[in-house]
């Protein structure tokens, strides 16, 4: 069983050493780091397990070409411990993750990631809202109205935070 809720600020080595075991390499947890050094995380949570993080999902600031009003983010990076993995908590924590994020006066989140897997949330591709990434990740770059008409008046390029660059892929 584990619990979901917001990190305390002396958790980032237990947030960063998650994303580093879910991924293999240091570049997710760096992203982490610098997201809040630089003011761009907007939302987290992490799932915790026997006193211990086994999970953790961020949202940062996006740009967006046409429309923006600051209240669209972006999903990413989600880890989950490997022995952790297959066991819901990652679908869990996005879903719960949402849920808290419309209760905000957010209005839309995008995400990079496997059509298949965020289909489930109800992300669409982002093209079906007239929206396309700076990598060219086509129908994998997926947008989901958080309210109704949430992502009305948005158009064209949606620049993720800086932090970004430090993604070797």
């Amino acid at each position: 069983m584990f619990a979901i809720r917001q990190p305390r600020t002396d958790e980032l080595a237990a947030i960063m050493a998650v994303h580093r075991a879910a991924f293999g390499r240091d570049d997710e947890a760096a992203l982490v780091r610098r997201l809040r050094a630089d003011g761009d995380d907007a939302f987290e949570l992490l799932a915790e397990a026997n006193g211990d993080v086994v999970a953790h999902v961020a949202y940062s600031r996006v740009r967006i070409e046409r429309g923006d009003d600051r209240r669209a983010l972006g999903l990413a990076p989600v880890a989950v411990l490997p022995a952790w993995q297959h066991r819901g908590v990652g679908s869990t924590l996005i879903r719960y993750s949402l849920d808290a994020l419309r209760q905000r006066p957010m209005r839309a989140v995008v995400v990079l990631g496997e059509p298949g897997y965020y289909a489930r949330f109800g992300f669409q591709p982002a093209s079906n809202a007239g929206l396309h990434d700076t990598y060219g990740g086509g129908d994998a770059f997926m947008a989901l109205s958080l309210q109704p008409g949430g992502l009305d008046g948005y158009r064209g390029r949606v620049d993720y935070a800086p932090a970004f660059a430090l993604l070797t892929d």
